[in-house]
């Protein structure tokens, strides 16, 4: 298909008029952002650099899979930096969602010791929308992430806890949610932790970082931070937020929590409880953010988590010993086959496709 200059000048013309209507929304965030000024990151506050930071971490989807057709098992695994695995567990893939969450509730105990310690039901973790019910996987990990979070919150000594991304949720019904944020509360308040969330990806960052560029609220490339407004952060978040309610526990910021121009910025939720230290909070994690890498500005007690969160190239070949061996105790045959397989070369682990990691 030709650009005729005749096609190219109706074009410009509609995307002109397009322009005009989106314009005014631009200048309206450009305006509510004139009046917010970053707060410098120091570490001369109260508990900077003196309370340890520890992360969890759920894997993600793909991460850690087991795969040898039509035979497909997942292995689960919350971890946090420290190197502590809380929950590790196969799941297999073969099951509908929700037969996988029964599955596995039936099959974790301590499952279902944390649910009637929040005072929850089963039932309350069934989807209830749309979106829910084609994330049931997501709701688990992130149920079993918090989960790792309150047992690190129920004892001392004071820590910097964070969670691997923001405090709040789409994937669990408010009724668990409400039980969550109460017992935190109460943990972090009893033993002096802070409670903090992180998350690498943002569509409110990528709605407002335009402007936060034009109007250069974070020139000069020094770890600061802002705290997102109610009204700006309604605007701004995507639609499956705006309905949120009950389900958020933490007060939205924006940092850089590392000093450079290249270092990204990064949504930050303090727990709305400990709002007032704040500061604290923001020298805690740019202590943590200190040269970081790969990604400059993120903290390195997620990293680790993450590092831990994975399965490494000795676990991959020790599970792949155990599914050989628990295939040879059921079938020998398949299990010669299968070894055969892995002989060629072919790894019963999958690695993340590169479709996967550009998503991750």
């Amino acid at each position: 298909m030709s650009l005729t200059s005749k096609r190219l000048e109706r074009l410009q013309r509609s995307l002109e008029l397009a322009l005009n209507q989106e314009w005014p929304q631009l200048v309206r965030i450009k305006r509510h952002l004139i009046g917010l000024r970053p707060r410098p990151i120091t570490s001369d506050v109260k508990s900077g650099g003196t309370l340890p930071a520890v992360a969890t971490v759920a894997t993600d989807g793909g991460e850690n899979r087991l795969n040898l057709d039509p035979i497909r098992v997942q292995v689960l695994r919350v971890a946090d930096s420290t190197g502590e695995v809380y929950f590790e567990d196969f799941i297999p893939l073969s099951l509908q969602p929700e037969e996988i969450l029964r599955f596995y509730f039936k099959s974790e105990p301590r499952l279902q010791r944390f649910l009637e310690w929040l005072g929850c039901d089963w039932n309350e973790l069934l989807p209830r929308t749309d979106y829910q019910r084609g994330s049931l996987l997501g709701m688990l990990r992130e149920l079993l992430e918090w989960a790792a979070l309150v047992k690190l919150a129920s004892k001392g000594p004071p820590k910097l806890l964070i969670r691997d991304g923001l405090l709040r949720s789409i994937l669990l019904n408010e009724p668990v949610f409400v039980a969550l944020r109460r017992r935190l509360e109460h943990l972090t308040n009893k033993h002096g932790h802070l409670l903090v969330g992180i998350a690498k990806r943002s569509k409110v960052i990528n709605y407002l970082a335009l402007a936060f560029g034009l109007n250069e609220t974070f020139a000069g490339g020094q770890p600061s931070y802002i705290v997102v407004p109610e009204t700006l952060e309604r605007e701004a978040a995507p639609e499956q937020y705006r309905w949120i309610g009950e389900r958020a526990m933490g007060q939205l910021y924006v940092a850089r929590l590392d000093a450079g121009e290249g270092v990204p910025l990064f949504p930050v939720d303090v727990a709305v409880w400990q709002r007032s230290r704040a500061a604290e909070v923001m020298a805690l994690l740019h202590e943590s953010a200190r040269g970081s890498f790969p990604l400059r500005g993120y903290p390195n007690a997620l990293v680790r988590a993450h590092e831990h969160a994975r399965l490494g190239a000795l676990e991959t070949e020790m599970f792949e010993r155990l599914l050989l061996e628990v295939l040879a105790a059921r079938d020998p045959e398949t299990a010669q086959q299968a070894h055969l397989l892995k002989l060629i070369g072919r790894q019963l682990i999958e690695e993340p496709s590169h479709d996967e990691l550009i998503q991750a």
